[in-house]
């Protein structure tokens, strides 16, 4: 089936397609010009904006189906907005809020965030409430946008609980992330784009030349500012043969001193005495271990080389080397998993006692093999359970949600949420999230962010993804982040 879009406001294309697919399995989305015919075969979805005086306008939108109109709907809104920034962030919104009536109304789906399509829920909601007051907030969620009540609940408790945390952050507070593009395997959900690693590989060290070239360049800077974490993230840290990984950690360790420092040690095949050793070593204290299943079928299936049996070993491994925060990730929606096999892996990873536990729903973008060879379609009404289910087993067994975010292409149009003992959260994932402090981030992929408070803004610089790209251009890289910060 074919799909298109005709808008005389093509600055919110990109929105207007997000709520397109919160509906209809659209994949791809052509864009047509607003005075052309309407297609006789396919979706056609023609929306409008029209201005009128003192800040009111009026969006309309209309379904064609096949040639045929389907459906309309059309709303006045007024923008209270100050500023261009928040003028353009209503005019958005409102448009979205528009487009998602009308395919509600057709489909006569309901989705779990509304018309919510972006990754910060927690972050907007605390927006709101700056704006309007936790009970216009409340109202305008549930009533306008028709978020769920389960839904506003959960952002709720996240903001309440973030609090303390976002209070405590000074004005010359920083983020470290640090990106190791390597797996020992690709799964076939991923699209990050990883590269599979083999031990000895030359690629190890041609790229913590070019990485360490971009750490030493901006030691200066952060030399003035106060680390709040420090995290080593993929890919899979893990993965780098031990003397590659000390590389890193070496030139890093004064960073990593009287703060949060963690490393992703993902694939528990990748763990073993010496590697924790090494980590223990350099001042790392909190890890992530990512069984995704506790169904050994099913990491086969997704194209991960452990098995259960190697979580509970990498587990009993970092205990006993003083680990005394360890996160384990779950994936919820994995290929052939019941709301039986789901909740099994909720349970057996609670029993394991961690410091924290990471509820991601299934995500399956384009770039990954799963959606390329187009083998698997979760149940939205089943993810909606899972997730449901997940926050109950969490909370109940003393683990509570202290960060969340949403993905594209996320199965239900639902979230990824952090769940913690109370003591226990990662300030790395609520201060990117929560977008609250600057982030410095170093490695292919990795995006540094300057944040600007009092103007309600940031500004984001991506470093290539493309592992060759990255390596031949660090010398401008390393120029544009000193510009930045």
């Amino acid at each position: 089936m074919e799909f298109y879009l005709m808008t005389d406001t093509p600055e919110f294309y990109n929105d207007l397609c997000e709520e397109i697919r919160l509906f209809l399995s659209a994949d791809k989305i052509d864009i047509l010009p607003v005075d052309s015919q309407i297609p006789l075969k396919g979706f056609c979805v023609k929306h409008a904006v029209t201005d009128l005086e003192r800040g009111h306008f009026i969006s309309s939108a209309r379904l064609y189906v096949n040639g045929k109109i389907k459906a309309v709907n059309q709303h006045p809104f007024f923008l209270e907005a100050q500023t261009s920034i928040a003028e353009k962030r209503e005019r958005k919104a409102a448009v979205k809020l528009n487009l998602y009536r009308l395919l509600k109304h057709y489909t006569h789906k309901r989705m779990p965030w509304g018309p919510l399509t972006g990754i910060r829920p927690s972050k907007y909601l605390r927006d709101l409430e700056a704006r309007m007051g936790e009970a216009g907030a409340k109202a305008y969620l549930v009533g306008e946008l028709g978020v769920s009540k389960e839904k506003y609940s959960l952002a709720k408790s996240i903001v309440m609980r973030q609090q303390s945390i976002i209070e405590s952050i000074g004005k010359t507070a920083i983020d470290i992330y640090i990106g190791i593009p390597f797996c020992p395997s690709i799964c076939t959900y991923c699209s990050f784009g990883s590269k599979r690693l083999k031990e000895g590989d030359a690629i190890q060290n041609r790229y913590m030349d070019a990485l360490l070239a971009e750490i030493e360049a901006m030691k200066p800077i952060v030399s003035r500012q106060d680390i709040r974490s420090v995290y080593i993230g993929g890919g899979t840290p893990t993965s780098l043969d031990l003397p590659v990984l000390e590389r890193l950690l070496a030139a890093v360790r004064e960073w990593g001193e009287g703060c949060e420092f963690t490393v992703e040690a993902g694939r528990p095949d990748t763990i073993d005495q010496e590697m924790l050793a090494l980590l223990k070593e350099y001042g790392v204290n909190r890890i992530s271990i990512n069984p995704q299943t506790f169904k050994d079928e099913t990491l086969a299936k997704v194209g991960r080389k452990h098995t259960v049996a190697n979580v509970y070993t990498a587990y009993a491994l970092a205990r006993e080397a003083g680990f005394s925060h360890i996160n384990l990730d779950l994936i919820l929606g994995l290929p052939g998993e019941t709301m039986m096999d789901m909740r099994r892996s909720l349970k057996k990873a609670r029993d394991m006692h961690p410091e924290s536990i990471t509820v991601h729903t299934l995500a399956i973008k384009n770039a990954a093999a799963m959606k390329r060879e187009a083998k698997y379609s979760a149940d939205e009404s089943l993810m909606e359970r899972a997730v449901s289910a997940a926050r109950r087993i969490c909370e109940k067994s003393g683990y509570f949600p202290y960060y969340m975010y949403r993905q594209k292409y996320m199965k239900g149009n639902l979230e990824n949420v952090g769940y913690a003992r109370t003591d226990c959260p990662c300030i790395y994932n609520i201060d990117v999230m929560e977008e609250v402090t600057d982030i410095l981030a170093f490695g292919a992929g990795a995006i540094s962010k300057k944040i600007y408070p009092d103007e309600g803004r940031h500004e984001r610089l991506a470093n290539p993804k493309d592992l060759e790209t990255y390596l031949s251009h660090i010398e401008t890289l390393i120029q544009k982040k000193k510009a930045l910060f």
